[in-house]
């Protein structure tokens, strides 16, 4: 999170010129499978699998030219809970993950109708654990994002979107997760 807030500042400073003079300010909404998550109790090495839960992410941008856009965004996972029973725990340990994102978008129009867009920036990650017994811990990382997508307009202000984000892998001591994510969405320009 310490090069995350900088970095910001300064995309955000260089960048306001250019955004001043923009008119095009949007908006949306996607949601996303949650995946699979597996967790291994490190005590006795027994691991078990569950369905992450569903990801809403809220993202909001703005259009500097009719080509490129700098777009901020928060997803949200919910918690998911895996057996005790299978790992040999006497509580359930639960999984949060939270990402803010920041990144430039680069679209291309086919016509009124289509266009397709390609994403590249960075994402903070906060993966929050707890055991089910109070005991609790989180890992925070940053890693590049990119995303590749299409949408299609509804109207001149709505357009449903679909695409594919990968933010990098987080391998730390007692954490592994890849984030890919196939996401649903609706965007709304102002």
């Amino acid at each position: 999170m310490s090069k995350l807030l900088p970095l910001s500042l300064l995309a955000t400073a260089m960048l306001i010129p250019l955004a001043a003079s923009a008119e095009d300010f949007y908006g949306g909404a996607s949601v996303a499978h949650g995946g699979k998550l597996t967790f291994t109790n490190p005590v006795n090495g027994k691991s078990t699998e569950s369905d992450g839960k569903t990801a809403l992410k809220l993202y909001g941008g703005v259009a500097l030219t009719d080509y490129l856009a700098l777009e901020g965004g928060y997803a949200q996972y919910g918690t998911t809970t895996f057996d005790k029973t299978a790992l040999g725990l006497p509580q359930a340990p639960t999984f949060k993950l939270r990402n803010l994102t920041l990144a430039g978008r680069l679209t291309h129009h086919f016509n009124d109708d289509w266009s397709l867009f390609a994403k590249a920036g960075i994402a903070n990650s906060r993966f929050s654990a707890s055991d089910g017994a109070g005991e609790q811990d989180s890992v925070t990382s940053t890693k590049p994002l990119l995303g590749l997508g299409m949408a299609y307009n509804v109207s001149k202000a709505v357009a449903l979107t679909v695409e594919i984000e990968h933010i990098g892998a987080t391998n730390k001591p007692g954490l592994k997760v890849k984030q890919d994510a196939l996401q649903l969405g609706v965007k709304v320009g102002f």
